[in-house]
């Protein structure tokens, strides 16, 4: 009798191991939550790779661990989508597969995380970061229901300048921060974009002036004539009109005694 009821026993308590060994497993591993990351510039598209891409990490707020970093990458999305048709409340304009950062996340406990996304990398005079920070449940999956982040601001680039004796010109590029581009009768029209340029010298502007569309897509260009020779800054800024994004491109000048000759980039 005595050996039928330790044989049970020792059954009762092979099978407890069998049924909290899985449990324990998932407790300390954690459960997989499925995390998907998208940043939209502020009027217009997804952030992918035509602007280099995005770098994202996520991590938890209280501890500082980092969960998940990785790039950004992918295209700009549905244009009617995002920018011509009409956004219902609970309808998402993410057709189209845009640019995404995915993750799955192994959480124990509801976590509070903080996703900061730097970019974009393409341009590093108009890189930025933007943070959010929201609570993650385990197992809650937020790939179908993707995080969203914003930017705001312009990419401003240098297409060429040129310096013969004291008159400097400059073609810079503008664009949105997804790279979607400014033209006359576009999504976007250069006639909500004013694009200038300045001449400083020891942090004080000596000389501006306006850049004009030059009828190239996303093309502003002008002259101006410098005050003499010595060490200056060329900066061009631009801002829509319309939005307030703005972006700024700055670069050293060296301008000799004696500028005869064109200069180039």
């Amino acid at each position: 009798m005595k050996n039928r009821m330790l044989a049970t026993l020792q059954a009762l308590a092979c099978l407890m191991l069998l049924t909290l060994q899985p449990q324990a497993w998932a407790a300390e591993e954690g459960v997989l939550t499925p995390l998907k990351v998208l940043v939209r510039s502020d009027d217009a598209k997804f952030i992918g790779s035509k602007v280099g891409g995005l770098q994202v990490q996520v991590r938890a707020v209280a501890t500082g661990e980092v969960l998940a970093h990785g790039p950004l990458e992918g295209g700009t999305g549905d244009t009617a989508a995002l920018m011509q048709q009409p956004q219902l409340r609970g309808q998402s304009a993410t057709t189209g597969e845009p640019a995404s950062f995915n993750a799955e996340l192994a959480l124990e406990r509801p976590t509070r995380v903080e996703i900061v996304v730097t970019g974009p990398l393409g341009v590093a005079q108009s890189a930025q970061s933007t943070a959010l920070s929201l609570w993650l449940l385990p197992g809650e999956d937020r790939a179908q229901r993707p995080v969203i982040l914003h930017m705001s601001g312009l990419i401003v680039d240098m297409v060429d300048y040129q310096l013969a004796a004291q008159a400097l010109t400059v073609t810079a590029q503008v664009t949105m921060l997804c790279g979607c581009p400014l033209d006359r009768d576009g999504l976007w029209p250069v006639s909500d974009f004013s694009v200038a340029l300045q001449v400083l010298q020891a942090g004080q502007p000596v000389a501006q002036q306006a850049l004009v569309f030059t009828g190239v897509e996303n093309e502003f260009s002008g002259t101006l004539t410098l005050p003499g020779a010595g060490d200056f800054e060329l900066q061009v800024t631009a801002i829509q009109r319309s939005t307030g994004n703005a972006g700024v491109y700055q670069h050293p000048l060296r301008v000799p005694a004696a500028a005869q000759q064109p200069q180039e980039q």
